[in-house]
């Protein structure tokens, strides 16, 4: 069998040609209603989809339906990154790293500011795009049993 990516269109992102994972992907909304097909794994940040693939349908080929499940788009920021790779993200789009990026409360609501009784916890630009990365290490995938029946849809 071909491998998927052959067949799809290709598209440019960042002067790279790259296949368009999202041309056919009108299928996987309606699979999306099904809890039983899926289960939720926690990855390490150095995890791409090709290793998830591999690891949990035992062949990298099938990268795209651990993308498409997961609505990832931008593999360089949809996707977990390593630590460095969230800091040098940080220091790219803020001036400062450290700036309160928002205040929360003991029940994480966020506030633009402080209340007057000074109880809410400040929340650093860091601190925030990191908590930000690591809720990315829960990714939900399809059971492998329906692994060949969607990449035959395709």
């Amino acid at each position: 069998m071909a491998k998927y990516t052959k067949i799809l269109p290709q598209l440019t992102y960042n002067g790279v040609s790259i296949a368009d994972i999202t041309h056919r992907l009108d299928m996987l909304k309606t699979v999306e209603k099904y809890a039983t097909m899926y289960y939720s794994v926690t990855i390490d940040e150095d995890a791409t989809p090709e290793k998830v693939a591999e690891q949990y349908y035992g062949t990298s080929d099938y990268w795209w339906i651990v993308c498409a499940i997961n609505k990832i788009i931008d593999p360089f920021y949809d996707w977990v990154q390593r630590e460095p790779e969230v800091y040098a993200y940080v220091n790219k789009i803020y001036d400062d790293q450290d700036e309160i990026h928002h205040w929360e409360d003991t029940d994480f609501y966020q506030y633009a500011e402080n209340s007057l009784e000074e109880d809410r916890v400040p929340v650093t630009n860091i601190e925030w795009k990191l908590h930000l990365n690591d809720q990315k290490r829960q990714i939900m995938l399809l059971k492998p049993s329906f692994v060949p029946k969607i990449a035959d849809e395709f």
